[in-house]
């Protein structure tokens, strides 16, 4: 079932006539969970068929009924930070659960008749409005206790962590079976599985969700489907000059380092990578760590749209440049952008998710925010360095850039010591735990903004970009011009 893009309730979209038609986006259709008829048992169909097994509709049932009723509210943020809509293995009930979910983070109604009018008046296939009439009234639901709601929900969950691990493992045989990676490879997979498995169980780390789903908590429906096509190896990164300087972007296979102070505009940069990306037709898949999706979907508005960021914050500059807003999320909404919102992720949750992506959407460009965050939990073990938790953080990026033959590109933190010198321009020594990232990587980027440092600067409103190694190339830098109360970064005129 397409994924909807909806606007918060109650708001009136301007400049467009009652004439026309609502608009929807759809997320990129994703492979279907299972065929009705396998024509054999040890085909793909069939494989996939047997998955379809490992659902328990009752159970879907019984926790769809509960977040449906009043006075369960408490309840219901439990589930919600437990469940993920992508846990239901019921087509309906996922996209009744996405739509409740939307329809509670933007604050509006999402009481039974409040499901059954958006269901109608976003196209979002629910069942049918007696389906959901039935499904919120049905006796037996009503009845059932807190404690059967949370065994039910534990069961949802195991049989998504479970369907989960039938596809990583037929990845991972189809892996073995082509001759193409070797034991330790295959070993690390299935561990790398594992440890996904058992982090998930509790939790709502169900993995990435299509940009759409966050933006549906800002817009109301907006349409239109993205035909995907090939890029060349090198992806331009959108900048002409770096893109010279880089022999034409960044390269399959690289991992490439961005790093910079606090407040540099480093994830604003990668967000503007990120969309020249899936521009080009590629896919990109974002682990964003310390943001959450929504705010990094209405980063990705703002920078499409070109409207600072505080317009979302006013109703009034909000009413006049709606249908900006409206038309760059109808945008974004049909590009291949991915975003996974999940705090504190292992590098084994990262590779595994990452290689089930890849699977789907072959040509990838990845981004972590940020490379530190990765080894944040491991580094709090009594006796582990954080120097060799991030040392083994930005081998494995590497090692996962190499094996899905994509671009890798991790955000990283510089340590104070740029403060303490005249010159603050960025150099390798200011990279924290710098050995072994420098070692990895392919290119390793500096951001400095003199305006920072300099009021009086001539240079305001433009960000170096210190290209200070590339593995096949040569070093340099590279103005780029910035509005970052928009995300917007454009190249430097002179």
């Amino acid at each position: 079932m397409p994924e909807t893009v909806t606007q918060p309730a109650g708001f009136k979209k301007t400049k467009k006539t009652a004439a026309e038609a609502p608009k929807t986006v759809s997320a990129p259709a994703q492979p279907a969970a299972a065929a009705a008829t396998p024509p054999s048992a040890t085909s793909p169909v069939a494989a996939a068929a047997a998955t379809a097994t490992l659902i328990s509709t009752i159970s879907e049932r019984t926790v769809l009924c509960s977040i449906l009723q009043d006075g369960r509210e408490v309840l219901s943020n439990q589930i919600a930070g437990i469940l993920r809509a992508e846990d239901f293995g019921e087509e309906v009930h996922a996209s009744l659960f996405r739509l409740w979910r939307n329809l509670s983070e933007a604050g509006a109604a999402c009481d039974l008749a409040a499901l059954i009018d958006a269901s109608r008046t976003h196209n979002v296939f629910t069942g049918g409005e007696d389906y959901l009439v039935n499904l919120g009234t049905n006796a037996s639901l009503l009845t059932a206790s807190t404690e059967a709601i949370e065994a039910a929900v534990t069961r949802i969950k195991e049989l998504s962590v479970i369907r989960t691990l039938v596809q990583a493992s037929r990845l991972i045989t189809d892996r073995a079976t082509s001759g193409r990676v070797n034991v330790e490879s295959l070993t690390m997979m299935l561990e790398d599985a594992a440890a996904n498995a058992r982090s998930s169980t509790t939790t709502s780390r169900a993995g990435p969700e299509h940009v759409s789903s966050f933006l549906s908590v800002l817009l109301e429906q907006i349409g239109a489907r993205l035909d995907g096509k090939e890029v060349e190896v090198a992806v331009s990164t959108g900048f002409p000059h770096l893109d010279n300087l880089l022999e034409g972007g960044f390269t399959d296979e690289d991992l490439i380092v961005l790093a910079a102070r606090p407040s540099m505009g480093k994830t604003a940069l990668m967000l503007n990578l990120l969309l020249h990306a899936v521009s080009l037709g590629r896919a990109a898949l974002l682990f964003s760590m310390e943001m959450r999706g929504v705010a990094m979907a209405k980063r990705a508005v703002s920078r499409t749209a070109r409207v600072p960021g505080s317009v979302f914050n006013s109703m009034d500059q909000l009413t006049n440049r709606f249908d900006d807003i409206f038309e760059a999320a109808q945008s974004l909404g049909n590009k291949q952008l991915f975003i996974d919102e999940t705090p504190g992720l292992s590098l084994a949750e990262i590779r595994t998710r990452a290689r089930l992506m890849a699977a789907q959407h072959p040509k990838m460009l990845i981004a972590v925010d940020y490379l530190q965050l990765i080894a944040a939990s491991a580094a709090a073990k009594p006796g582990i360095e954080s120097r060799v938790v991030v040392g083994e953080a930005s081998r494995g990026l590497k090692q996962l850039a190499r094996e899905l033959k994509c671009p890798v590109i991790a955000l990283s933190q510089l340590s104070r010591g740029v403060e303490a010198r005249a010159n603050k321009r960025p150099m390798m020594s200011d990279l924290r735990e710098s050995g072994q990232i420098e070692q990895d990587a392919d290119v390793i980027m500096f951001m400095y903004r003199d305006e920072v440092y300099n009021p009086e600067t001539t240079d305001a409103g433009v960000t170096e970009l210190i290209v200070a190694k590339q593995r096949e190339g040569a070093t340099g830098t590279v103005k780029l011009m910035h509005q970052l109360s928009s995300s917007l970064y454009e190249d430097h005129t002179f």
